[in-house]
Order: C-alpha cells, then sequence, then structure tokens
C-alpha cells in the first residue's frame, strides 16, 4: 500500500528545510574551525610585520652610518638615496618570498 502522497505545501517545507540544514552544515561547521587560525594568525602577522618594519628601519639607520652614503658635512651626496633603494629592494624581496610560502597551499 502506497503511502498518502504529500501536498505541494509539504513538499515545499521539506525542501526548504533541507536546504535550509544543508546550508547551517556547509557554514557553521567550517567556521568553527577558523577560530584557532584567528586566534594565531592575526597576533603573528603583527608581531611578524612590526619586526619587518624595524629591522628595515635598522638596516637603513645603519647603512646611514657610511661615510659615502652621508654626502658632503651639508648632507648634500649623490649617494644618498643608495641606503633608501637598498632597504626598498630588501624589503621587496622578502615580501616576495612571504607571499611565494603563503600562496604555495593554494596553487595545489
Amino acid at each position: 500500500m502506497a503511502d498518502n502522497p504529500k501536498t505541494p505545501t509539504e513538499n515545499a517545507q521539506e525542501v526548504f528545510d533541507l536546504v535550509k540544514a544543508y546550508a547551517i552544515q556547509e557554514t557553521t561547521v567550517p567556521l568553527q574551525g577558523i577560530g584557532t587560525y584567528l586566534k594565531f594568525g592575526v597576533p603573528g602577522s603583527i608581531l611578524m610585520g612590526t619586526g619587518l618594519f624595524f629591522l628595515a628601519l635598522a638596516l637603513l639607520r645603519g647603512l646611514q652610518q657610511f661615510e659615502m652614503f652621508t654626502g658632503h658635512e651639508d648632507g648634500q651626496g649623490w649617494l644618498v638615496f643608495v641606503p633608501y633603494l637598498s632597504v626598498f629592494v630588501a624589503a621587496a624581496i622578502i615580501l616576495y618570498f612571504l607571499v611565494k610560502s603563503i600562496t604555495k597551499g593554494l596553487d595545489s
């Protein structure tokens, strides 16, 4: 014996409940694991960025101690830009390798 057929309203309610349960399953479960990444990732990135900033600043101030980069006594020389350019290039290289290591897992 066949079951009583469902009305269109009951079918629509069943479909709505299934879609709602699927949406909850596919959004809340992955979001529960993101807390650990945020708990360690955000402070780590802030500390790493601060450390790299101070490292670049120390490199700049260290390069500016060389007399050839300071110019004459008035500070006007043609090699004054070299420490700034060197620090920029070093920071760009570090940033390149950081981005490359972060996106390495996304390629596969």
